[in-house]
């Protein structure tokens, strides 16, 4: 119950003071955002979309990305920022394990995109790429990899699958990017 409430309170300090009148029009982190950066003690987090197909980013997404850093470096020294991909479907089934080769390659891709900005805009956070087109192996599981703890989080926060016939948004073509500051 602590948990519940320390995330819906995060949530809601977060969504609170990154509110800023701005002349663009700007999309809010979704629940599942909110949910996963709290859980990964993320201060800031963002979240935009790409173009069906597409790995570049458009003019939004820069700006997302810019305001997204230099909100965090008002607060403080930035640690790393984390970054989770999806390809154009949703992150695949139990059964499935990982998407086509094809979706693997555009969410690298799009991670290296996201990177190569990221790094040509400040180069000083390291920055941690997730591809939510492959399913953690059984080891990464074992282990309790950050790349298989985000998956489980996100899983846990509600995130559509290929087998499910969620009535949620699907997350297909959708980035995260969470800053962590030191």
């Amino acid at each position: 119950m602590r948990t519940y409430l320390m995330i819906a309170l995060l949530a809601a300090a977060a969504v609170s003071c990154s509110y800023k009148e701005k002349k663009t029009v700007e999309t809010l982190p979704s629940a599942e955002a909110k949910t996963v950066a709290v859980q990964e003690e993320a201060s800031h987090v963002t979240e935009f979309g790409f173009s069906k197909g597409s790995s570049t980013l458009s003019s939004d997404a820069k700006g997302d990305l810019q305001r997204l850093i230099d909100e965090a470096k008002k607060t403080g020294t930035i640690k790393e920022i984390k970054v989770i991909t999806w390809g154009d479907k949703d992150y695949p089934s139990t059964e499935t394990k990982k998407l086509s080769s094809a979706e693997v390659k555009l969410v690298k891709e799009r991670n290296k995109a996201i990177e190569n900005y990221i790094k040509s805009y400040d180069r000083s956070p390291d920055v941690d790429l997730y591809s939510m087109a492959e399913r953690p192996n059984l080891l990464e599981d074992m282990l309790n990899t950050s790349d298989s703890r985000i998956k489980k989080n996100l899983e846990t926060a509600g995130i559509p699958t290929t087998d499910k016939m969620a009535k949620v948004p699907s997350k297909a073509s959708k980035s995260i990017v969470m800053v962590i500051m030191e």
